[in-house]
């Protein structure tokens, strides 16, 4: 079992339980696929929303799609849709899916369809369907949801029309069911609650070099000649690089990523209108931030200006408010902040995209499941039977990272409440 294990690599992109496995044996020689890749406007209305942002445009917003299929039997295919936007929500998945069901009868399905948001905080607002966001959006912005939708499905029908023979390969990947290591790309993120990090068991932090995940893994899409058509790759970084008091419209430091590569592949081409495409995709962000210089108290006046936030708390003088994240370019700006996180993964890519890769080949299968989270049923190795409950934010959560601070002295890791908490509890608690 071992070693089939380590003859498996799993690239694993998840949203609401889609699972999308790929195989590859090492060596071997490159099997063929047939490949289609295509880019989607999806900027929708960029005033006027509120939240995310709303005073104009930095870059637009942008869905690229990567479709897999089988050369001998096309049915068997999976989509990935890789979202300039801060998730992949369910609303958002239905709107698409219908759209493309009616285009493409019987061809895509929730079964074989991953949508996934690179988790920018610097989009248009308004397209989310649960309550809270709606609270801060102001309510439901139709123009916003179906700008998303009618761009994402553009992307899948180029991705479609475009579909060829060729081969994917992916980046020094030496790969498992436990581990899939890629190129380690430094200086594009740090862990924004190390102290939480060092909570854990010293044996589990002695696996890891760093206190937070560096390596990038890369999927690359060839045509027949072996010339890269595009590429897929996996880096954990939250799309933060724009300060919270941003509001211009950005695909933050993956949509840069994405633009970088692709005019550098394409240097005569429009954004957005490059036959090249290049997909950052989100990977497992927990805790990672792009302001890698660090959390610093701006409080003018105070004695603690200028100093490093509170180590445990993140507090300036005991409050949260004031504690900031900074980018790499702080000194000149977010915006140069953000380009610089955008060209290390850019780089990173490219290096990968050049280096020695590793033929994918087996079959194109997808996988897909709803769990009801709030009440399931499983056995633990004790034999005993328990459920899930529904889910519940803590205090804690609404003084939010040094990467966007809240607000009424709420503290990160705190657990005492407080009256407006308790209020705030009340009243939802009613509806």
């Amino acid at each position: 079992m071992g070693h089939l294990l380590d003859r498996t690599l799993f690239c694993l992109t998840t949203f609401l339980a889609t699972i999308t496995t790929f195989q590859y044996v090492q060596p071997v020689a490159a099997q063929q696929y047939l490949l289609g890749l295509g880019i989607g406007d999806i900027t929708g209305p960029v005033v006027e929303t509120n939240i995310m942002t709303d005073t104009g445009l930095h870059m637009r917003q942008r869905t690229r799609a990567f479709l897999i299929a089988e050369a001998d039997n096309p049915s068997n295919r999976v989509l990935f849709l890789n979202l300039d936007t801060a998730m992949g929500d369910s609303g958002i998945h239905r709107g698409i899916l219908a759209a493309l069901q009616k285009q493409f009868p019987g061809v895509y399905s929730e079964s074989n369809v991953a949508v996934v948001g690179t988790h920018q905080h610097s989009g248009v607002g308004g397209y989310l369907e649960n309550l809270l966001p709606q609270l801060t959006i102001l309510g439901f912005v139709n123009q916003t949801y179906q700008a998303i939708v009618t761009g994402s499905v553009n992307a899948v029908t180029k991705a479609h029309a475009d579909l060829a023979a060729g081969t994917i390969s992916v980046g020094n990947a030496i790969g498992s069911l436990l581990s899939i290591i890629g190129k380690t790309v430094l200086n594009a993120n740090i862990n924004r609650s190390p102290s939480a990090y060092l909570a854990n068991p010293a044996a589990e932090t002695a696996h890891y070099q760093f206190d937070q995940d560096k390596d990038m893994t890369l999927l690359r899409f060839n045509d027949v000649s072996g010339n890269a058509r595009g590429f897929l790759s996996f880096f954990t970084v939250h799309g933060t690089s724009l300060y919270n008091n941003n509001t211009l419209i950005s695909g933050d430091n993956k949509g840069m990523a994405a633009y970088l590569a692709e005019v550098a592949a394409e240097p005569n081409s429009m954004p957005g209108a490059t036959s090249f495409v290049a997909g950052f995709s989100q990977s497992n962000v927990g805790d990672t931030s792009p302001n890698t210089v660090g959390a610093f108290c701006e409080s003018p006046g105070q004695p603690w200006d200028g100093q490093a936030c509170d180590f445990n708390s993140s507090t300036c003088g005991g409050t949260n408010e004031d504690c900031h994240g900074r980018g790499p370019g702080f000194r000149v700006s977010d915006f140069e902040s953000n380009l610089i996180i955008g060209q290390t993964q850019a780089q990173g890519a490219q290096g990968i995209l050049n280096g020695q890769l590793t033929p994918v080949v087996g079959s194109v299968r997808s996988v897909h499941q709803f769990i009801n989270m709030p009440s399931y049923v499983f056995t633990l190795a004790n034999g005993s039977t328990v459920l899930t409950c529904p889910p519940a934010m803590g205090f804690s959560f609404a003084a939010g990272t040094t990467d966007g601070p809240g607000a009424f002295d709420f503290i990160q890791s705190d657990n005492s409440s407080t009256p407006q908490y308790d209020l705030n509890t009340y009243f939802k608690s009613k509806f």
